[in-house]
């Protein structure tokens, strides 16, 4: 009889070996983390960050390095999805997994966001939607299945509370509660 740690029962609810994971923002704070959880549970990651440097530095702090990509991919330019992507093929050999993170702040609240920073963050939105599409055409193409994970977060729900972050930093912006409020749905 085997015992298993648990350790070793989480990979075995949680074996992501031979699967590729493509994760937006990957260089970010969420992104990072998330990537070397998806490295740690076997899976092959494609690190995309608007910086292709970054997400460099990113890809060589994941678990067995040598074997994650890097691709420059900004989700705010539909050639550079399509490029990104057609990248993170190449390299990678397909993409089972997207992890639809990234975003690029916006820090505006309700009295002070102009219209201009308002749509832009939520262009983030059209980003996701179209990095959808093609992960969905490829495994199609493919004929295989593949997981589309679109990061959605609270403030997508309820808005956040300015006080609660005194000391600290910047409440999340009003844009960016749109845009996460369009993940959740």
């Amino acid at each position: 009889m085997t015992i298993m740690t648990s350790d070793s029962y989480a990979h075995a609810l949680f074996d992501l070996t031979g699967r590729v994971a493509l994760v937006t923002g990957a260089s970010g704070h969420l992104g990072s983390v998330l990537a070397r959880a998806l490295a740690e549970a076997g899976a092959t990651v494609v690190v995309a960050s608007r910086d292709a440097a970054r997400g460099e530095v990113a890809r060589k702090e994941l678990p067995d390095a040598a074997r994650h990509h890097t691709v420059a991919l900004d989700q705010l330019d539909e050639s550079s999805l399509q490029h990104g992507f057609d990248e993170a093929v190449r390299k990678a050999g397909q993409i089972d997994i997207l992890v639809n993170n990234g975003h690029e702040a916006a820090p505006a609240d309700l009295v002070s966001v102009t219209g201009e920073e308002f749509s832009r963050q939520l262009a983030h939105a059209t980003g996701y939607f179209l990095l959808a599409r093609l992960v969905h055409d490829h495994a199609v193409a493919r004929r295989a299945g593949a997981s589309i994970v679109m990061l959605g977060s609270m403030y997508g729900l309820v808005g956040s509370y300015p006080d609660a972050y005194a000391g600290i930093g910047p409440a999340s912006g009003v844009a960016y509660h749109a845009l996460k409020g369009a993940s959740c749905r």
